[in-house]
């Protein structure tokens, strides 16, 4: 397949695959007509967090509304020639996930148009927003709430919904591009500080009118077995054509060299090792589902949507030797906080923890087991100031995170210097 001279990527073949996976899947353990019927309750639900699209309507229909909406993103992004690298690949693996447990196409289109608006505005091309634009939703709970503020429907909400969804999605650049000097890259998570703030700005608007957000907590159980399976089949698919793509001892190679990385400021995996870092990514896909299952938690919509985005953001950021390290930390968190353990709030926190996986990397396994119990502790209880309007709260956690952590490493190897030099 090609278009003007244009060959699609082989990364954009293998996502499609996916896709294809999760509609086959779909269809084999629903009917067609509970899938059509859950597709309508997927769009019309509020989506704020914890919206396990499983629970709410089934896996068939939480599964074909991923597939859906990451063919979407894909279509985009060939038609505006957009190469894949790291971020591209991270923020496809965050669709497939978040359109698990919030994302969908009624919420999504009025923000990705507020960005590609943005472009036009400011004279870049779309391809140069199309990882802002895949991004920027994760506010995209906002358009649904607005929309579906109560059981009656109405075109004056539908035109409010999507006007707020169009106006949001033009400032989420803007935002996201200020919001790295909180974090110097350290948060992997960028796209949720941003989100984090537009939604807490919108949720003390919106309460300040008298509208009370509600938080979701839907949260499934009954499809553990097929859905991991489902990810350790995609992780070993990964791997081996990873393996097979090149020669093993270049693998092996390359592999050994990502396991080293640590600067936060150059963590493209995709451009640097390419089909190597499919290798990373079906490894940290199976490290996290087995940490998962080994700490008894069922997989479902979100848990599954935290899975993939640690194996997404192994293409620009998470490898083994940084990510342990904040899993450690985030499961003593987890254990010793009043909540309890099996809790959905504990269990994401403890997934997501990872995309503070650079300040582990940097500054040794030791700060980042710290950072990793921090970012639960912080986690937990952030969402209460957006109401869950920000689908990557855990990204908007890490910033907190990262603005207290880096300063304190920074003072204390200042003492430790001195202390040395004595």
């Amino acid at each position: 397949m090609q278009k003007s001279g244009y060959r699609i990527p082989i990364d954009y073949y293998i996502m499609f695959g996916i896709c294809f996976l999760f509609l086959i899947i779909a269809f084999s353990l629903d009917n067609p007509n509970r899938i059509i019927d859950g597709l309508y309750k997927i769009h019309t639900s509020r989506s704020v967090l914890i919206t396990d699209y499983i629970a709410l309507a089934g896996i068939g229909s939480a599964l074909v509304n991923s597939a859906v909406l990451v063919v979407f993103n894909l279509v985009l992004l060939i038609v505006t020639k957009r190469a894949p690298n790291g971020k591209v690949i991270a923020a496809l693996f965050l669709t497939i996930g978040f359109s698990l447990f919030g994302k969908n196409m009624f919420n999504t289109l009025p923000i990705m148009a507020g960005v590609w608006i943005y472009g036009k505005v400011s004279g870049k091309q779309f391809s140069e927003m199309a990882v802002f634009a895949i991004i920027s939703t994760t506010i995209a709970p906002i358009v649904s709430e607005i929309a579906f503020l109560d059981e009656y429907f109405s075109v004056s909400k539908l035109i409010l919904a999507y006007t707020t969804g169009v106006f949001i999605g033009f400032i989420f650049p803007v935002i996201a591009d200020y919001v790295k000097g909180m974090h110097n890259h350290y948060c992997l998570y960028n796209g949720g500080i941003a989100g984090g703030f537009i939604a807490t700005m919108f949720a003390g608007f919106l309460r300040s009118i008298g509208v009370e957000i509600i938080p979701e907590n839907l949260w499934d159980t009954a499809y553990t077995n097929q859905l991991a399976i489902l990810a350790y089949v995609i992780a070993v698919s990964l791997i081996i054509y990873g393996f097979v793509s090149d020669k093993l001892k270049n693998v092996f190679k390359k592999y050994a060299e990502l396991l080293k990385e640590a600067d936060p400021d150059d963590c493209d995996y995709m451009t640097k090792y390419h089909n190597t870092c499919y290798v990373n990514i079906g490894i940290m896909c199976i490290v996290s589902t087995t940490v998962m299952l080994c700490l008894g938690k069922p997989i479902n919509g979100p848990i599954l949507g935290g899975i993939f985005t640690v194996s997404g953001f192994a293409a620009c950021g998470k490898h083994l030797r940084n990510a342990i390290p904040i899993l450690i930390g985030s499961i003593i968190a987890a254990h010793l906080n009043h909540l309890e353990f099996d809790s959905s709030v504990n269990t994401l926190a403890i997934l997501f923890s990872t995309g503070l996986a650079p300040i582990s990397g940097k500054y040794g396994w030791h700060w980042g087991i710290i950072t990793g119990f921090m970012h639960v502790s912080i986690a937990v209880f952030i969402g209460d100031i957006n109401g869950g309007l920000n689908l990557y709260n855990n990204g908007f956690a890490g910033s907190f995170v990262a603005v207290i952590i880096l300063p304190v490493i920074t003072a204390f190897k200042g003492f430790y210097f001195k202390i040395k030099k004595k």
